[in-house]
């Protein structure tokens, strides 16, 4: 696929100022539009690609962007694309597209009624039941009977249909006179009593129609196998003696087909799989693959005779029988039996259920469901009671980290991928899955222990860093149970729209948090300290960002946190083959920034000596600002004095500065010289370097001296070293200690991610036992990248300051 030439920012805003989207609180700001689509393959107007495991809502059968069914629409309008289908009028495609649609459908099906879709299809098949019955002297027989838990649309038949209350609430009144049964659920025994399911619901069927009397009955509907409400196949018993009690009684059914037609389940209707001969089948869908709204009604002849007899069927819908949609039908009907998609449905369900199935070792996953390329993977709290988990989270997950595109009712993950999904393709939606289930298992599991967490997640060691869920259950608990956390922290819980020890358990959940910064320009520092520390008291050490944007930002370091992090430090120093046992120069703000304290204790640790040359960045910036140039290069020239004192009288292996005083000092001679002949390694930190500049200061200024970028932020407690391996051309690449530390790049109006290679704006959050700052927008915009290998998160390059933050001009100064 192309990439689009789009607006996507003005398509996003004019979407949220006009269309209201089904299932989308009128405040949600996410909008993902999708342009284009090949196959199992959409773009989104940013350009981003994903994998449909969708089909869309269950269809898209041949798949995205097939050229056949364009011309085949088009073929059609160039001739006649619409002309009513009401009394005596008619169109070819339509009569070639009923015939078509019998030779495959089961008997007694011999009629076709055609709607506009699924939920329309139904709506008819219901008054055509009751017509039905009227006609032949038996108007009383007015009642419909639905199962809990089915889906049949949202239109008024079919939603009093659909046995689920969320399309009732609020809607009502329904159509009267609908009663719903308990469907077979295999996995939920204990909706039957200890009862066998088929026993259990046929009982049910029994009591009922004695309940209300069989004279008074038209119709049952149901899927054949259920769709929306988790992939769940009956027993193989269960339709057929249902069939046969209703039969006894004179009970028509309705099989709803809307999903499990045209070769979803591997056959061309699910119905005569299931050995079950119905009065009605409703379809829609995989009719057209979605090239064309439209459905179809099929109707058994004994009962199309009597619906049809003196005045026919009244009522219609305007679209009935397009010419265009029918024909579209006609081709995708083709490409199924062509190309053998129900084969291919069966091979590749297989294979992509034989991969998820592993899932069922974990203990979130109750059971993993496929009947050809419908699948359901249901949540669970404990697969003993079956109490549901819910998969709300699950689908944005996926697709956010590997782009394939799952759906999910409550407590079950829904996939219905294109018919035409190869078996690679089909790995990687078991993959994406996969990785997001089992992150999900461990922080649901740890989550859930009736002991507090092992203290290993939150003492172990930087290097060698738990997982992300065990981080985070571990935190969680720390810092927002109310013995152990800050009254910062569980003050600010109590506004918070989400319990942080329930529902934080990934990476991305991290977002769910406010961005409490300015909250911490005036906090008590005492109220930052975790309650767990004890009552005694402990060295602290505070630290402050910020201050020419208004008063400075404070965060608290306990010892441990001190230790851990210069620890970490330490041993990425000695992979990087920095020496130990050599003097320290930092030339950088000894307080109450975090710069000089971090390189003093790393000086000591590595078996050195640490010189300070001290910084005010602030005065800096405010002479910058104020347009007081003179001044501030005399500052500088200050600083670079003693520089030159120390380096001409002292032993040092390692210089750490800003990447403007590097250069600062490679513009005086002597220094350089200095550099050149006593110092092994110069350490950059700040907000940038171009690419240029890096590479003259390593081969032209400072040949002879390693040269290490190094990007932090005191905020979020610590930092990161610049990737190795990165060519001369390429901007350094910065990798998190992940993942106490990690990073997403976004868009600041949306918040979301925006595609790898693109630029945004930088989130770090930092998850430890000493400090919790989640979702803290930072001063900087960076490419984003994909994180490194065993890490999570974004990787970050070619970082540069936001030119405006919080309505104040960003101004570098000596950073």
């Amino acid at each position: 696929m192309a990439a689009p030439l789009v607006n996507a920012d003005a398509l996003v805003k004019t979407d949220r100022s006009r269309l209201i989207h089904p299932h989308l609180p009128g405040a949600a700001a996410d909008r993902i539009v999708m342009v284009e689509g090949s196959g199992c393959r959409l773009r989104d107007a940013h350009g981003r690609e994903y994998l449909d495991a969708t089909g869309g809502l269950m269809l898209a059968h041949v798949g995205h962007g097939r050229r056949e069914m364009v011309e085949a629409a088009a073929g059609q309008m160039a001739k006649l694309e619409y002309y009513s289908s009401f009394h005596e009028f008619t169109n070819e495609p339509s009569i070639q597209l009923a015939d078509r649609l019998i030779e495959l459908a089961p008997a007694p099906m011999e009629r076709v009624y055609f709607t506009s879709g699924g939920a329309e299809a139904v709506d008819a098949a219901l008054r055509m039941a009751r017509l039905y019955h009227h006609r032949l002297g038996r108007p009383e027989r007015t009642w419909v009977l639905a199962r809990h838990f089915g889906y049949h649309g949202v239109t008024y038949g079919g939603a009093a249909a659909t046995g689920m209350p969320m399309f009732h609430q609020g809607f009502g009144p329904m159509l009267p006179n609908v009663r719903h049964l308990t469907p077979p659920l295999p996995f939920h025994p204990e909706l039957y009593d200890g009862e066998d399911p088929t026993e259990y619901g046929l009982r049910e069927l029994r009591e009922t129609i004695d309940e209300i009397g069989a004279e008074n009955i038209a119709v049952m509907i149901g899927e054949p196998i259920l769709g929306v409400a988790g992939v769940v196949e009956p027993p193989a018993d269960y339709w057929p003696r249902v069939r046969e009690l209703l039969t006894d009684h004179g009970i028509l059914l309705i099989l709803d087909e809307v999903i499990t037609a045209f070769g979803r389940t591997g056959h061309w209707f699910a119905s005569g799989r299931l050995g079950v001969t119905p009065d009605f089948i409703v379809t829609a869908k995989g009719l057209t693959s979605g090239y064309f709204p439209m459905g179809a009604l099929l109707v058994a002849d004994h009962v199309a005779e009597v619906a049809t007899r003196d005045e026919g069927f009244l009522g219609g819908y305007t679209y009935s029988g397009h010419a265009t949609g029918c024909a579209v039908a006609l081709k995708n009907l083709e490409i199924l039996e062509r190309e053998d998609l129900l084969t291919a449905a069966v091979e590749v369900g297989d294979h992509l259920g034989a991969r998820l199935r592993r899932l069922e070792e974990l203990p979130v996953v109750g059971q993993v469901r496929q009947t050809g390329l419908m699948l359901g993977i249901e949540l669970t709290e404990d697969p003993a009671t079956g109490e549901p988990l819910s998969a709300d989270r699950v689908p944005p997950l996926v697709r956010e980290r590997a782009g394939v595109i799952v759906r999910n009712n409550p407590n079950t993950v829904l996939l219905s991928p294109p018919l035409v999904m190869t078996r690679d393709e089909a790995d990687r939606v078991a993959a994406a899955v996969t990785d997001v289930l089992t992150e999900f298992a461990a922080t649901t599991r740890r989550a859930h222990r009736a002991s507090a967490p092992a203290p290993s997640a939150l003492d172990a060691p930087w290097g060698r860093p738990p997982t992300m869920p065990d981080l985070l259950a571990a935190a969680m608990e720390w810092h927002f149970a109310p013995e152990t956390g800050s009254r910062f922290w569980l003050e600010r819980a109590r506004a918070l729209d989400f319990d942080p020890r329930k529902d934080v358990r990934t990476e991305a959940d991290l977002a769910l948090f406010p961005n409490v910064v300015d909250a911490l320009r005036d906090a008590r520092v005492e109220d930052l300290v975790p309650r767990g520390y004890g009552d005694g008291p402990i060295p602290l050490d505070i630290f402050e960002s910020g201050g020419t944007t208004g008063a400075p930002k404070r965060v608290v370091w306990p010892p441990d946190l001190h230790e851990r992090l210069t620890s970490w430090h330490s041993e990425v120093l000695d992979e990087r083959g920095v020496p130990r046992g050599v003097n320290w120069l930092t030339i950088g703000p000894s307080g109450p920034h975090l710069f000089a304290p971090t390189s003093r204790t790393l000086a000591h640790l590595r078996g050195g000596i640490p010189f300070t040359v001290d910084l005010d960045p602030r005065w800096v910036k405010k002479c910058v600002g104020e347009g007081r140039a003179e001044e501030t290069k005399r500052y500088v020239e200050h600083v670079l004095d003693q520089v030159t004192a120390i380096l001409r009288s002292q032993d040092v292996g390692v210089v750490f500065t800003t990447p403007p005083l590097l250069e600062a000092l490679a513009g005086r001679e002597e220094l350089a010289e200095l550099v050149n002949r006593k110092v092994d390694t110069l350490i950059w930190g700040g907000s940038s370097m171009n690419v240029d500049t890096r590479a003259l200061l390593r081969t032209q200024v400072f040949p002879n001296a390693r040269l290490l970028g190094f990007y932090g932020s005191t905020m979020v407690g610590g930092g990161m070293y610049e990737r190795d391996g990165v060519a001369e051309h390429e901007p350094s690449v910065f990798d998190p200690p992940y993942p106490f530390i990690s990073m997403r790049v976004v868009d600041p109006d949306t918040g979301k991610p925006v595609p790898y290679g693109e630029r945004g704006q930088v989130v770090m959050n930092h998850v430890s036992r000493g400090l919790l700052l989640p979702n803290n927008l930072e001063r900087d915009t960076a490419l984003r990248l994909p994180a490194a290998e065993h890490s999570g998160g974004d990787a970050v390059a070619d970082i540069q300051p936001v030119r405006t933050f919080g309505g104040t001009t960003v101004i570098e100064g000596v950073y």
